[in-house]
């Protein structure tokens, strides 16, 4: 086998190590790690090379796949798939399959179905592949979000309602020297009643309780907030107190923004994988 086509039966296998990979991740399948080119011991003691394997556990027992890759141009042949049974048979409790891009000879269907073998094909896809499937998807999105530019800025109110009429007090005293201020900054997080972080911060979690899709570009607009069982905390003489906050009253600005996004088919689809007896086909997607 010179260097090329050595090369390529190596990609070959690499590619059929993903696709079985994404497959049982997708399934779900956690810890289970598809390997390459592993050498494994037979009852027989003689050592054999496996292009693609992985173990699972089932009912305490533990179990191996066995996969041997061609990257043939033509149908496998008989004598290829009774030598690939001898080294399934030799290591034993395991399932094997074969994997090739075109097809196999009648024979060796035969042979493989009646002694348990698995018969797949493995390719790039094509195009007869996207008959009757979408193949490219073309979206075109337009979208409004909150605006916050010096000419167009957001500005909050925030309402607060005293815990009891001693913090009540206590803010009147404080908010008649002018000392009061309730924290409305970007970064700012409303608490639960006990200090916990109740939201994200105010830069994040704003723009999400605002109503833009029914809005036209431009403003201002007014939105009243309300809220339940959020404080901040606010320094009155010194002490960090909780403070709860009833509701917020914003204005905004709105402005939309377009994009289009094209998602190709073959972008996506890493290989085709078909069951070479029910035909079953499987579009594997790229990780």
């Amino acid at each position: 086998m010179d260097a090329e086509l050595y090369s390529e039966a190596i990609q070959y296998e690499q590619l059929t190590q993903a696709v079985y990979q994404a497959i049982l991740q997708n399934e779900g399948v956690k810890n289970v790690d598809v390997q390459h080119n592993v050498n494994i011991a037979g009852r027989s003691g003689v050592l054999h090379q496996i292009d693609v394997l992985w173990k699972f556990k089932q009912a305490g027992i533990e179990h191996t796949v066995l996969i041997e890759c061609k990257n043939y141009a033509s149908s496998l042949t008989l004598e290829k798939v009774r030598n690939f049974f001898a080294v399934v048979h030799d290591i034993g409790n395991a399932q094997g399959l074969m994997v090739t891009k075109t097809g196999y000879q009648s024979g060796a269907a035969e042979f493989a179905n009646y002694y348990g073998l698995g018969l797949k094909l493995l390719r790039k896809p094509n195009d007869s592949d996207w008959e009757g499937r979408i193949k490219d998807i073309h979206l075109h999105l337009t979208a409004k979000s909150v605006v916050s530019t010096e000419d167009k800025p957001l500005t909050t109110k925030v309402f607060i309602s005293p815990i009891d009429t001693d913090q009540e007090a206590r803010l009147n005293t404080f908010n008649e020297r002018g000392g009061l201020a309730i924290p409305n900054g970007a970064d700012v997080c409303f608490l639960d009643a006990n200090g916990n972080i109740a939201t994200e911060e105010m830069r994040w979690w704003l723009p999400r309780q605002l109503k833009t899709l029914d809005k036209e570009d431009g403003g201002p607009y007014s939105q009243r907030i309300e809220l339940n069982e959020k404080y901040v905390s606010v320094n009155i003489d010194g002490k960090e107190e909780l403070v709860r906050v009833i509701g917020l009253e914003v204005t905004y600005f709105v402005e939309s923004y377009s994009q289009e996004t094209v998602s190709h088919g073959e972008e996506l689809v890493e290989a085709i994988l078909k069951d070479y007896n029910t035909g079953t086909t499987e579009h594997v997607k790229r990780a």
